[in-house]
């Protein structure tokens, strides 16, 4: 039987509010559904851009979905070089 592997003692965070991101750890484990690729999917991310104090932000969309803009340290960077993504809906951080 395979073990799964411990992703530190933090309890699962699930964003939905503004107010939830000052528990955030600095870096996580983000798990929301993407319409892009049709599943859910788990990212690594920052709560910062790397070697800066910008932060990512939560808010609700005009449609009443709740957004967090998340840096991903695994993604290719897009033509500017950054590599901020949107979690939408149900979002879920571990560490």
């Amino acid at each position: 039987m395979k073990k799964k592997k411990m992703r530190g003692l933090m309890p699962k965070l699930h964003i939905d509010s503004e107010d939830k991101l000052d528990l955030l750890p600095d870096t996580f484990y983000i798990t929301y559904y993407a319409k892009k690729h049709s599943k859910i999917i788990t990212r690594k991310g920052l709560k910062f851009k790397p070697n800066t104090d910008t932060q990512g932000k939560y808010f609700v969309s005009k449609d009443e979905t709740p957004c967090f803009i998340y840096w991903d340290i695994n993604a290719e960077p897009n033509q500017n070089g950054n590599k901020w993504r949107q979690a939408t809906g149900l979002i879920t951080i571990t560490e």
